[in-house]
């Protein structure tokens, strides 16, 4: 499914207008009509719209109509002022009025209306809004925000299409439906809450039109990424699906690179090797049966890994992660840039790793094979040096000049993780607040470099390795609420992996 800005949409719009000839007015009432699908299915018969003076206005002029058509009991609110409702909009506005409908301008009415209603729909401001809710909305906001059920048109009203940061106020809807394509508002940033449950709705623009915008950005959808999943043969064996390396752990976190463990072998891995200090053997044998040993020596109390050993890893390993409870110390950046600079499968930088590596990122430009780096916002502000805040506001730009510059796959945690090769983008939708557990980004690791040993591409393993841990929150969720822990995404890994995968349906 393509995201696209502010901007990409409204070029859209034109083209489909101007070059494909699509009257505007058509697609405004086919927006009113995937709006009112959505209504049909709530059951609700008392709705309160409140339209605002430009086109998201328009199509709930135009909604208004349809259901009063239906029987359904609406009432309709203009604000700030009716009289600077034009264009199509405004024909949608004078239809209505010329069938009798009154159009109440009342803050006080809208109150009571929003207090009797089933639904208030948010038709107010649309994906243009890019400066603070004026003061004379902002009541209208607050009075929307105290319905039962609220659906909002395109965007929730208050919403940056661009960042999803909130203007001042907004709209925290239950359902948004929005046309043809995602906005970054309804997955970035605060956007992604107040929007609810996004519904995409085609109201007749030319696949071909909306091609031609090249967009760079997309996320996940009923059948993508999920799509990548590839089938096995019956005549198989775990020759097939990778040798990788898990290098990590130290006798403080050994359950970073257990967990990292596991989940790899949870998500398909053929032969998984754990490479860590001995001191550490018995806890992760008596935990991680399934895995094959690779001890090592310690110094500093961290693993030591001379170019010998390594060299024979190498050609054991179809992928390698790198950094999973490691420490961080002098020696380590050795250690990282050998295998940067010799190692030619794909591999995987986590946690500790990127500290080390921010002694010393020029290292990246030095790697024979193509790396993912998953950091965090304050692991990725280690690496670039700007501030948390600013990367949580820039998240997308960010990554991808990163990703850019040292030529590597960038996975930018978060509510909406940002994956992208410095070119594509793709913004994950899965996973939920109580994965903000210790462990979690282990367990991510493990089944990115899984992902990798069995043939998948880098930037489909970042990808695909997002959206899976994201679902594997999300089901862990639904039976222990924010009291998940990083085991219990180990535990709901292996149920995408399925031959009948075609058959799961997802939202």
């Amino acid at each position: 499914m393509k995201v696209v800005n502010a901007n990409e949409m409204r070029e859209i719009d034109k083209r489909a207008i101007e070059k494909y000839k699509i009257p505007g007015i058509i697609l405004m009432e086919n927006a009113a009509y995937g709006l009112l699908e959505e209504i049909e299915r709530l059951n609700g018969k008392r709705i309160t719209i409140v339209c605002g003076t430009g086109n998201n206005g328009g199509d709930g002029f135009a909604l208004a109509r349809l259901l009063l058509i239906r029987g359904y009991d609406v009432e309709v609110f203009c604000f700030p002022d009716p009289e600077k409702v034009k264009g199509d909009a405004r024909i949608n506005l004078d239809i209505l009025l010329n069938m009798g409908i009154k159009i109440y301008n009342d803050l006080n009415k809208l109150e009571n209306s929003i207090r009797y209603s089933d639904v208030v729909v948010d038709a107010l401001l649309g994906t243009g809004l890019s400066g603070d809710v004026k003061e004379e909305l902002k009541k209208v906001i607050d009075a929307i925000n105290k319905g039962k059920l609220k659906l909002s048109v395109d965007i929730p009203s208050g919403i940056n299409s661009d960042t999803g940061s909130i203007m001042g106020t907004c709209v925290f809807s239950d359902i948004t439906v929005t046309f043809e394509c995602f906005k970054l508002g309804h997955i970035l940033s605060e956007g992604k809450e107040a929007s609810g449950k996004v519904i995409v709705k085609k109201i007749g623009i030319p696949v071909s039109c909306i091609e031609e915008q090249s967009i760079k950005i997309f996320t996940s959808d009923k059948e993508y990424p999920i799509s990548l999943i590839k089938k096995r043969r019956l005549d198989t064996n775990k020759g097939d699906y990778g040798k990788v390396a898990i290098i990590g752990g130290n006798y403080k976190m050994s359950g970073a690179i257990i967990l990292a463990l596991k989940s790899a072998l949870r998500s398909g891995a053929g032969l998984v090797y754990g490479v860590f200090p001995k001191t550490i053997l018995d806890r992760v044998g008596a935990l991680v049966p399934e895995a094959v040993y690779f001890p090592c020596e310690e110094k500093h109390e961290h693993i030591f890994l001379d170019d010998y050993s390594l060299n024979i890893l190498f050609q054991k390993s179809s992928a390698i992660a790198f950094g999973v409870g490691i420490g961080n110390f002098d020696e380590l950046l050795h250690l990282l840039q050998y295998i940067l600079e010799h190692y030619e499968g794909p591999l995987v930088i986590d946690a500790d790793g990127l500290n080390v590596l921010s002694r010393n990122k020029t290292i990246l430009k030095s790697a024979k094979s193509k790396v993912i780096l998953t950091p965090h916002p304050g692991e990725m502000s280690r690496l670039t040096g700007y501030d948390i805040d600013y990367i949580n506001k820039n998240r997308i730009n960010v990554a991808k000049s990163f990703a850019k510059e040292y030529n590597s796959i960038v996975l930018l945690k978060g509510s909406s993780t940002v994956v992208t090769d410095g070119e594509l983008i793709y913004i994950n939708r899965t996973g939920n607040p109580g994965m903000a557990t210790a462990g979690s980004g282990d367990v991510l690791t493990g089944v990115l470099v899984s992902l990798l040993g069995q043939g998948y591409s880098p930037f489909e393993a970042a990808i695909l390795g997002s959206f899976i841990h994201g679902i594997s929150g999300d089901r862990a969720y639904q039976k222990h609420g924010y009291g998940l822990t990083a085991m219990d995404l180990v535990d709901n890994l292996g149920f995408l992996f399925k031959k009948d995968i075609g058959s799961i349906k997802l939202e």
